[in-house]
């Protein structure tokens, strides 16, 4: 993780259909995965490389190693990179190989692929975003939120909705899976993880974090995925973007 931002680099997953909520690019690094979003009224189709936009249920297989970027809501433009040649970034990223790739962090892999950036809403709004993104668990109404910024809560609704292309309270939600993942890097049990990012319990935990990625927060755990999210785990070839945000 950074700032905002995540990846996933590891073997594909048996996921179940999930909504991410924000915008997120998928990489085989070898072979094909099938993609289908029912919303499309398509069947699967076979890809190496898709943007999967937010809040888009999707159900994804893939057997082969793969790379998953969530996309940082405010900073990233996703639309914008709808026009870009992800099947590019994906040669570029599978001629570099899964191994060297888990030396990276995530900023260097949204460099490799070309991520362009959103130009930041009013700097209230961002400031409020960006707490927001850092502590999600402090902030259990809008209008705490919105109090940052100075202005009334359906007023910060509405441009926080045109800032990150979604409600409140999704958003939020997404930015309490980062407190998660962090917890459960450190250890945590999934009681101490509800804990932590603010949820009533294991129980309402596991039901939201699989209705957002497709399997339970057990099986992280299991399948040791949170194991590059120590602190200092991640490097970047190089210099690259920013972080952003929390």
């Amino acid at each position: 993780m950074s700032g905002a931002r995540a990846a996933y680099l590891g073997p594909g997953l048996d996921l179940a259909p999930h909504r991410n909520a924000v915008a997120t690019v998928a990489i085989a690094l070898e072979g094909p995965f099938g993609l289908s979003l029912p919303a499309d009224g398509r069947a699967p189709q076979p890809r190496t490389s898709a943007l999967i936009p937010p809040n888009s249920l999707h159900h994804l297989t893939a057997s082969g190693p793969m790379v998953f970027v969530y996309l940082d809501a405010l900073g990233d433009d996703h639309r914008q990179l709808c026009a870009l040649d992800l099947d590019r970034g994906r040669a570029h990223l599978a001629d570099i190989g899964a191994a060297e790739l888990a030396r990276w962090d995530v900023d260097a892999i949204c460099a490799a692929l070309g991520v362009p950036a959103r130009p930041e809403p009013d700097p209230r709004i961002a400031a409020a975003i960006r707490c927001l993104d850092a502590r999600p668990q402090d902030f259990p109404r809008i209008a705490d939120l919105a109090a940052l910024a100075g202005l009334s809560a359906s007023r910060f609704q509405a441009l926080l909705a045109d800032a990150v292309g979604m409600p409140f309270r999704r958003y939020r939600t997404w930015r309490r899976m980062a407190v998660v993942m962090q917890a459960l890097a450190r250890g945590g049990t999934l009681t101490d993880a509800a804990q932590a990012a603010g949820f009533s319990g294991s129980s309402h935990l596991s039901a939201t974090f699989r209705a957002m990625f497709g399997l339970s927060p057990s099986s992280v755990v299991r399948l040791g995925l949170t194991r590059g999210l120590a602190p200092g785990a991640s490097r970047s070839p190089g210099t690259s973007r920013a972080a952003r945000g929390g």
